[in-house]
């Protein structure tokens, strides 16, 4: 007599552009998936925008445990949302299409969750994986568990594919606000605040892979940080959380006013500065005073100004 194959308890969020350049990203992607389970899983691939490749997409269509959904608006955190609200299954994860898991990652998250049952969720440590070498990401990881809003100051502890979660402890509410940029820190600081429950592993489940020009390493990424941090304030957070976000304001304010000086924008680096000195810990930029005061170099004879 055969038995019935067990029905799946995890399902795992790929948001993709499909394009035929993330072909083999997008297979080791999935591959690894496979991997990472002894149980079946429900894998929801959202191709989102409209520079996918039909032969890439027909693929997804073929492939017995994928969910294939398309989105016109190319946005990875909407595309999030909408597999969120595709989850039929006890918990669930996510992952960038050109990042993996290792062997057995669902299977050691899913023994956590189920060791500890007053978790919401759990968050391990990844791999970077930038010019053929792994280094480890975390270092805090056991710290977080004790108090998360604090550590996620420290370093973010969410990441794209380092956590599972359980699907009634964190609903679809959670993604609905998403942002453009920084979307997964906001959602570790929305879950922390409230009080959500972070186990921790300190094995590394999954590897991201660097790239040159990756959207994180972008101007507007940045830019982002600045809106977040006042939409962290504006979210009514205790007092010590509040002069911690506060000190992040000042860096990054004191960031926007250094690069406004290396494009020649004196008056934008001044008003940056001027913001950053108000806020815990400004102080500390007090001395750069001295280079916006500094007169700009004469330009060289025959030199274009």
């Amino acid at each position: 007599m055969n038995l019935p194959e067990p029905l799946p308890l995890v399902s795992v969020i790929i948001p993709t552009t499909a394009q035929a350049s993330r072909r083999h990203e997008l297979h080791r992607c999935i591959g690894a998936l496979r991997a990472a389970s002894t149980l079946p899983l429900t894998i929801i691939v959202v191709v989102n925008g409209q520079r996918s490749d039909a032969g890439l997409c027909d693929w997804l269509r073929a492939q017995p445990d994928v969910q294939y959904f398309y989105l016109e608006q190319p946005s990875a955190p909407n595309a999030v949302l909408h597999g969120r609200r595709q989850v039929r299954t006890p918990y669930f994860c996510a992952v960038d299409d050109d990042d993996e898991y290792l062997p057995a990652a669902i299977d050691q998250r899913l023994a956590v969750l189920k060791a500890q049952p007053d978790a919401d969720l759990v968050v391990t440590n990844v791999y970077r994986r930038c010019d053929g070498r792994d280094q480890l990401m975390y270092g805090h990881l056991r710290d977080v568990p004790r108090q998360p809003l604090a550590m996620l100051f420290l370093s973010n502890w969410l990441y794209n594919g380092n956590a599972l979660y359980r699907s009634a402890a964190v609903p679809v509410s959670y993604f609905e606000d998403y942002r453009a940029y920084a979307e997964w820190t906001w959602l570790a600081y929305k879950l922390a605040l409230d009080g959500k429950q972070v186990a921790t592993l300190e094995q590394p489940t999954f590897r991201v892979h660097v790239t040159p020009g990756s959207l994180s390493q972008s101007r507007n990424y940045s830019d982002n940080y600045l809106t977040l941090f006042q939409d962290m304030l504006n979210a009514g957070p205790p007092a010590d959380i509040v002069r911690l976000i506060r000190r992040k304001l000042s860096a990054a304010q004191h960031d926007h006013s250094v690069q406004a000086l290396a494009d020649g924008r004196r008056g934008d680096a001044w008003r940056w500065h001027l913001r950053s000195l108000r806020h815990p810990g400004g102080l500390r930029y007090l001395g750069y005073t001295r280079r916006l005061l500094a007169r700009p170099a004469a330009p060289l004879i025959g030199e274009r100004t």
